[in-house]
């Protein structure tokens, strides 16, 4: 089984390891997707404490003021900036000063190389106006009908899900490959600097694979998570879980279609009633086929999406437009550990990293990059085995040529 074990670690990292190794370097870098996107946008994210801000509706008037046009579709409050943007990426996103309700500027918040980065990570270059989409990647695949899957899973999606399986299958066979027993585990953990190339090599990658094992195991599980829906219902089924439902983000259509809609306002309103004491952070408005506004909100002080560019909260609620009566918890307080896990912790803090603030961030990236380095260290060692291989062949090549000396 070990022999097995090292076969298909070494050849599942050599036919795919350069795929696993762009997805977790994008992720690495992405770790500072907020301090890079407010560093190469800062005019956006200038907010003014003036004690007192602006509300939602007041923040949309002032992008309509400024392009009446603009069919705002998604609002989101952030360290005093409001970010709104339109459900057509090329639009861009309007970024107003909440505490004074003046447009701060108009712009792409995720084009050029972190746009790229962020396609490339979040969707296997499958997210339509963002730099590097690539069309027939987004296509269903031939998994788009199977029962693990969502039934218009596409090819990049196929690409995440394969790189988060390949992680979690070479952090487990890698810790079962670098065991050296009880007794010798020491020699895990030491690196024979003065032994050679081969020798310091294959240390260096057994002693970053086995500290890093457990961040890629959990990157692996989480990222197969977001692409395979059936990791998660193993997950809660596994661990006494409550799994949510097909439509647990959905709302019916409300019998009063017709109606006229309530305001943004009202939505916020009967939202925060719900949980008294909240905050509205984001929301979303309703939309053909979807009559229902959705408000995420900000209750209590557990904000694990703090260090977030553009968006935080911990509560999501869907407000019916057309009766503020009719709300729906689209996600609420976690009934079980395992939920508060998978459905709160998964996404911002083991696989983002963003609950902590970047200097913590920083093991979060150290980490993304050990794959790069398992990659550089496992090449070397391959090529020197490789060679020796080559000598020992034409070594011998060279013995079965020689001619036989008479005896």
């Amino acid at each position: 089984m070990r022999r097995a074990l090292i076969v298909s670690h070494r050849w599942g990292s050599i036919v795919l390891g350069l795929l696993l190794v762009v997805v977790c370097t994008s992720g690495a870098i992405l770790v500072y997707e907020p301090e890079l996107a407010r560093a190469t946008k800062s005019a956006l994210f200038t907010s003014t404490d003036t004690g007192h801000q602006v509300g939602f509706t007041s923040a949309m008037a002032s992008v309509h003021a400024a392009d009446p046009s603009f069919d705002a579709a998604y609002l989101s409050l952030k360290d005093g900036v409001y970010f709104i943007s339109s459900s057509d990426t090329a639009a861009g996103t309007w970024a107003v000063d909440a505490g004074t309700g003046k447009i701060n500027g108009h712009g792409n918040i995720d084009d050029g190389i972190l746009g790229f980065l962020v396609n490339l990570h979040d969707c296997g270059l499958t997210c339509e106006g963002y730099p590097g989409y690539v069309a027939w990647l987004a296509k269903p695949s031939v998994m788009a009908d199977w029962g693990w899957f969502t039934a218009d899973m596409t090819w990049g999606a196929v690409l995440l899900g394969v790189s988060g399986a390949l992680l979690v299958f070479l952090a487990i066979s890698g810790i079962v490959i670098w065991y050296p027993g009880l007794r010798r585990w020491r020699n895990g953990f030491r690196v024979r600097v003065g032994k050679g190339r081969f020798a310091r090599d294959a240390d260096l990658h057994n002693v970053i694979g086995i500290v890093a094992a457990v961040p890629l195991l959990i990157w692996g599980l989480t990222g197969m998570n977001f692409e395979i829906p059936g990791v998660g219902k193993v997950w809660y089924a596994a661990t006494g879980g409550i799994a949510p439902t097909d439509d647990a983000y959905d709302m019916p259509a409300p019998g009063s279609a017709d109606g006229p809609r309530i305001s943004l306002d009202q939505a916020i309103d009967a939202a925060q009633a719900h949980y008294p004491g909240s905050r509205a952070t984001w929301v979303g408005m309703p939309s053909e086929g979807a009559e229902y506004y959705s408000v995420d909100l900000l209750v209590g002080e557990s904000d694990l999406w703090s260090g977030g560019a553009t968006y935080h909260g911990n509560r999501e609620l869907g407000v019916d437009a057309h009766d503020p009566a009719v709300i729906k918890e689209f996600s609420g307080a976690p009934k079980t550990v395992s939920n508060a896990i998978a459905d709160d912790w998964a996404q911002p803090t083991l696989h983002y990293g963003v609950s902590v603030n970047g200097w913590w961030r920083a093991l979060w990236f150290v980490f993304g990059l050990t794959p790069l380095m398992l990659m550089i260290t496992g090449l070397s060692t391959w090529q020197i085995r490789q060679r020796n291989a080559r000598r020992r062949r034409r070594r011998t090549r060279e013995r079965a040529a020689a001619p036989v000396s008479a005896a």
